[in-house]
């Protein structure tokens, strides 16, 4: 789903007078949450870093196997972020994009029967989503290391 279609469907299911900028702030910030809490606990989202070494005066680059780093950093939206960008969760969960933005919608409202129903659907499908990444995608092996 990208920023446009959740925040058109969003509109429609509920008018509102939020601006379109704070509503790809509130967006950027249920991806941020997904990117730190879902993706970087998944294996596939890390790769081994590269380190450059200078061998006979050329620079040869090769992995570092025991320091992995994320195969992407989330940079967030902000007003110039392009409208058709996509939205990071599977499509099979996009209605979590337009749940969120209801919730928002109704709390800075002030309408709290409406927020707590729409927050309870929310989280319902947030904890649906990372329950299905999980089991989809190898966790991340962390080392514990003691003192």
């Amino acid at each position: 789903m990208t920023i446009e279609k959740a925040i058109d469907v969003a509109d429609n299911l509920r008018p509102n007078t939020f601006t379109y900028i704070q509503k790809v702030e509130w967006l950027s910030k249920l991806d941020n949450q997904i990117y730190e809490e879902i993706f970087l606990m998944a294996r596939k989202n890390w790769t081994p870093e590269i380190i450059k070494e200078e061998i006979d005066g050329e620079i040869i680059e090769k992995e570092n196997p025991s320091r992995l780093v994320p195969v992407f950093e989330f940079e967030g939206y902000d007003e110039q972020t392009p409208e058709g960008t996509e939205l990071l969760a599977d499509t099979l969960y996009d209605n979590l994009y337009i749940d969120y933005l209801i919730a928002k919608y109704s709390y800075y409202s002030r309408e709290m029967e409406s927020y707590n129903v729409a927050t309870t659907v929310f989280n319902a499908q947030y904890q649906q989503y990372a329950n299905w990444y999980r089991q989809k995608y190898e966790p991340v092996k962390r080392r514990v290391q003691r003192i």
